[in-house]
């Protein structure tokens, strides 16, 4: 039960994030080649862009952790690497969303630290791009892609 709602949480999370990752893409690319001015409006779009990934990537820790196919392939990872479901979710997917988390923090860093609004958007504009597509290359697409239980 406890894993069916993590799967149903981690599958509806994912399109907000994708959604929020647009949003505060397009706020950036706009103020960094628009040259505005940098608003608590587009620092609320990469904050919220921020915490839906980290609970994404909560979410996705717990499903790891909680999941039959995930503990399979980790209590045999030369097999694991051999069936390309389990090293898809193993070596590319967990990895690469950790990664992209991280990204999306130290871009969100570097531009509260940016000494103009320009290099602020110009931070968040590259760092988020980068972050979205890591992400979009690690989502599993192959599976539905609307998980309710």
């Amino acid at each position: 039960m406890f894993f069916q709602v993590l799967i149903t949480a981690h599958s509806l999370l994912r399109w907000l994030v994708l959604a929020a990752a647009v949003w505060a893409l397009f706020r950036a690319y706009r103020g960094w080649l628009g040259e505005r001015p940098y608003t608590a409006n587009d620092q609320q779009s990469g904050l919220i862009f921020s915490i839906l990934y980290d609970l994404q990537i909560t979410l996705g820790i717990l499903l790891a952790i909680s999941s039959p196919l995930v503990q399979v392939a980790f209590a045999d990872l030369g097999n694991a690497m051999g069936i390309d479901t389990l090293r898809f979710i193993v070596a590319e997917h967990i990895p690469l969303m950790l990664v992209a988390a991280v990204v999306v923090h130290v871009s969100s860093s570097f531009a509260k630290k940016a000494a103009d609004d320009r290099t602020r958007f110009r931070w968040e504009a590259l760092g988020f791009t980068l972050a979205l597509l890591i992400t979009i290359l690690a989502i599993p697409w192959s599976r539905p892609l609307l998980r309710l239980g």
